[in-house]
């Protein structure tokens, strides 16, 4: 059946799904390869909390009928990873948690069973901070493995890198997808907050959880998101206003891009280089390139979301903790106790400024596709951490959607991305300027995960 050179664990959603409609690839066959993959990496990486070997190929084996008979969904045969904090009926859904880790929440989150209706296969759960929070997982970076796979989706983003799974779905509250997407090499989406249903996800903070994907193209996650974004099944509303049926845009010109100056000032010096270099390539492809400041401090926006954020996850843990106190990771334990000692009224004045600060940014995207930051400050830090968010809290905070593409290596040679910005419910136009900018980079290599092994013993 296999009539292609890539090995298959290199194939992009979209190539795989191409070859499967074209009878060239077996979903089988497909399934099979990644678990070879997942049991060669995996144990030095750790991305994955459980792997459903039987169900994946049960479903593989259900996919290929649906091709022969001609009843394959939009994204029938594809394997994907689910983020550890997202419910999947029969595998259970831990948090990187203890006291959750063989609790089967007996239904799928709504982005899953969406996903799953497409035809798509859950091969397993991939490894999440705990709670979403800010305490490394024990997840190794494929690049180097002394390095940071940051978080919270940590294991969305090593599985895809060290092509263990095309796809993955992740989530962000802070820079949840972002940032760990940039550190890996490869694409993430964070939609408008509310794109995506958070039905069946274990919260952290309902003002900004937001549902995305992580891939290695821009296509893919466009892919994706096409059959996850919706609202809750409990409701019968139809799309929400701007979504555009989620129809294919395509720019007939060159993109129109906003550099905000605040970012470059906190960035290291080779980032800043490295980006400027980067908006100098997109800008002699004939892309109208203006510069501007953030309209508001960036350490008030990172005040606000901390605030927030806090008191969010404090209010949603305020049973649990004192349960379980001694499971908790320590980070997380202590921004639950501050969140539970911030008062009410700091709070909502937090929630009042916000909603001022959202509509001065309002004037950002007045004749721009896209803002154009960098997606992180650097390459992957230390273990130790799971690296700064600065560069993607004020488009968390205003809920607006978010890709990041990756633009090169730093001078050590890891990871560095370009994040690109829209207007609320325009993921349209933010995809075809991602795609446009995308076709104008060079594509990463994989990583050497032996290279990384053999770099860190000798450590």
């Amino acid at each position: 059946m296999q009539r292609h050179n890539l090995p298959l664990h290199e194939l992009t959603a979209t190539q795989a799904l191409r070859l499967m409609r074209a009878g060239e690839l077996s979903p089988v066959a497909l399934v099979e390869a990644l678990l070879e993959r997942i049991a060669a990496r995996d144990p030095v990486l750790e991305a994955w909390v459980r792997v459903d070997r039987d169900g994946a190929i049960e479903c593989a084996r259900a996919a290929e009928r649906a091709w022969r008979d001609g009843t394959a969904g939009p994204l029938c045969g594809l394997p994907l990873g689910v983020k550890d904090l997202i419910f999947t009926k029969g595998l259970p859904t831990s948090a990187n948690f203890a006291p959750f880790r063989n609790r089967d929440p007996g239904v799928d989150a709504a982005c899953v069973a969406r996903l799953r209706a497409a035809g798509a296969i859950v091969l397993g759960k991939v490894e999440t901070t705990q709670f979403a929070g800010r305490d490394p997982s024990r997840t190794h970076n494929p690049w180097d493995l002394t390095r940071t796979a940051s978080g919270s989706s940590s294991g969305s983003a090593v599985a895809v890198a060290a092509r263990m799974v095309p796809v993955s779905i992740a989530t962000q509250t802070g820079g949840s997808i972002i940032r760990p997407a940039a550190y890996l090499g490869i694409v993430g989406l964070s939609p408008t907050h509310g794109q995506v249903s958070r039905e069946g996800l274990l919260p952290r903070s309902f003002s900004f959880d937001t549902v995305g994907a992580m891939a290695r193209s821009v296509e893919d996650v466009e892919l994706l998101f096409g059959v996850i974004a919706g609202p809750d099944r409990s409701r019968t509303s139809t799309l929400v206003p701007g979504q555009t049926e989620l129809a294919r845009a395509v720019l007939d010109r060159a993109p129109r891009l906003l550099m905000i100056e605040d970012f470059l000032q906190r960035v290291t010096p080779d980032t800043a280089a490295h980006f400027a270099a980067t908006i100098e390539q997109l800008r002699g492809r004939d892309a109208n390139v203006k510069r501007a400041p953030l309209p508001v401090p960036l350490d008030l926006l990172l005040a606000i979301h901390t605030i927030i954020l806090f008191v969010e996850a404090g209010t949603y843990h305020s049973a649990m903790l004192p349960l379980y106190r001694e499971h908790y990771a320590p980070g997380l334990r202590a921004q639950l106790e501050i969140g539970h000692a911030i008062p009410a009224h700091a709070y909502l004045h937090a929630q009042r400024v916000r909603a001022r600060v959202r509509t001065r940014f309002e004037s950002l995207l007045e004749g721009v596709d896209a803002i154009v930051v960098p997606s992180n400050p650097d390459g992957a830090p230390d273990r130790s951490t799971i690296g700064p968010h600065f560069c993607q809290v004020p488009w968390t905070l205003m809920g607006w959607p978010a890709i990041t593409l990756p633009s090169g290596l730093s001078q050590e040679g890891l990871p560095l991305g370009i994040q690109l910005v829209g207007a609320p419910f325009a993921e349209t136009t933010l995809f075809s300027v991602a795609r446009w900018a995308e076709s104008q980079i060079e594509p990463l290599p994989a990583p050497d995960t032996a290279s990384a092994q053999s770099t860190a013993r000798a450590m």
